[in-house]
């Protein structure tokens, strides 16, 4: 029936054609699209002929059938409404405009889905508007992608509840995000970092979300914080705390300030126990092993480092480059296990009698500190506790089966995306 009407009304226009010619009717006679369209301009707008809207949409159309779908665009509004010698006809009009939108004229778009959401027009349909509107993002509509996303998500807020398709909104979010529109960015981040949702992807999740906050969207920085958090990323966690509390987004601020102090502290305590697996490491490489574990009671007070050194000293048939006094401190360290055993094995090989009796009788760890002070005039060396710093609680960071999957879920997505995430501590 459609094609009928628009057949007719055809028909009718191309019956009214003006026996003038306008400048550029040769050059459309002889096939060129673009100047059917300013042909069709002329007559709707009487430029060297007289004004006939009639004659001119057989003009607009036979352009906008040569790829110039502007011509469509304008043949649909001008019957939409009726001007001049032209009837209005809002069905032919409205298909009109959505073959200008399915031909990538976006402008078309933004006309058609303008009819179909009128509250008061006889075209009103907005069950159909959501696909008008992704033919108009791809078509480059800024407005089909932005207001598009935000209707297809929550129905503009819930005006248009009809509208709402999460599917739909993701490929209107997804297509006017790589287009440059921010609203198309922000609907993907809440559609793909939503684990209830059916479309949750920590991804995509992660892209959105790290888009938004470079366009300093303060609580996209502080979404993209807690995953980082969540998947033990700290200090990437922490620079996008710190950016959601620059743009203004003050919970966050205590948190940032909090992690940030304990990667410093952190960062300080990496340094030095590098500097001193660098000193015992180069002491072993050097074969120096009694000085190695002498270094590490004395200096570090390390029971590691001892450990360390004592496998290494025993691997190379060297134990007995060790001070006897040196034995005795790794015999009170290692009441049991094997570097108590490998320290009794030594003491027993020279013949000092103490071998297997620290920990128990006149050997006990107060006695035998008694007997070292007497000796040496201090006090027995004990290990040093040496750990490194505790990151603070976060608030982001929770337990259960649900949780660990989709902490599981954003740890492979930030190892598996494009870029050198596979290099951090966690990917590996």
């Amino acid at each position: 029936m459609r094609r009928m009407l628009i057949v007719t009304l055809v028909g009718l226009c191309a019956a009214g054609l003006a026996s003038a010619e306008t400048e550029s009717e040769p050059a459309c006679a002889a096939g060129d699209a673009e100047a059917c369209f300013y042909t069709g301009s002329e007559y709707a707008q009487g430029l060297g002929v007289a004004a006939s809207p009639n004659t001119a949409i057989p003009f607009f159309l036979k352009a906008c059938d040569g790829g110039v779908p502007d011509g469509c665009s304008s043949a649909g509004m001008l019957v939409m409404d009726g001007k001049g010698d032209l009837a209005a006809d809002p069905e032919a009009g409205m298909f009109f405009l959505e073959q200008a939108c399915k031909r990538g004229h976006e402008k078309g778009c933004e006309w058609a889905v303008g009819y179909r959401i009128a509250e008061t027009h006889v075209m009103r349909d907005t069950t159909i508007v959501v696909d008008l509107l992704i033919d108009g993002c791809k078509a480059g509509s800024m407005w089909a992608c932005g207001w598009g996303a935000r209707a297809a998500l929550d129905g503009s807020d819930g005006k248009y509840p009809e509208m709402v398709d999460i599917a739909k909104a993701a490929t209107i979010g997804e297509v006017g995000c790589e287009q440059g529109n921010l609203s198309a960015c922000v609907v993907s981040e809440r559609i793909f970092a939503d684990p209830a949702s059916p479309l949750f992807d920590p991804e995509n999740s992660l892209k959105y979300s790290d888009i938004n906050c470079d366009s300093d969207i303060a609580a996209s920085c502080s979404n993209l914080a807690r995953v980082y958090y969540m998947i033990d990323e700290i200090e990437l966690g922490t620079v996008a705390y710190e950016k959601a509390c620059q743009l203004g987004k003050q919970e966050t601020c205590a948190e940032a300030r909090e992690m940030r102090a304990y990667l410093t502290e952190k960062a300080a305590y990496d340094a030095a126990e590098a500097q001193r697996s660098a000193s015992i490491n180069g002491l072993i490489n050097a074969g120096r092993y009694g000085e190695a574990v002498n270094s590490a009671i004395h200096e570090f007070g390390s029971t590691s480092y001892v450990e360390t050194a004592v496998r290494a000293a025993q691997r190379a048939s060297a134990m007995s480059s060790l001070n006897t006094q040196d034995l005795y401190v790794v015999a009170s360290w290692f009441p049991s296990g094997d570097i108590r055993n490998i320290a009794d094995a030594e003491m027993s090989a020279r013949g000092t009698g103490l071998e297997g009796r620290f920990g128990t009788g006149t050997n006990t760890a107060g006695a035998a500190d008694a007997r070292w002070k007497q000796q040496h005039g201090s006090p027995m060396p004990t290990a040093r506790a040496s750990s490194s710093p505790s990151a603070p609680s976060s608030t982001v960071l929770s337990s259960g089966d649900a949780a660990a999957q989709v902490r599981e879920k954003y740890r492979s997505a930030h190892c598996d995306m494009a870029g050198s995430n596979s290099s951090s501590s966690i990917c590996r």
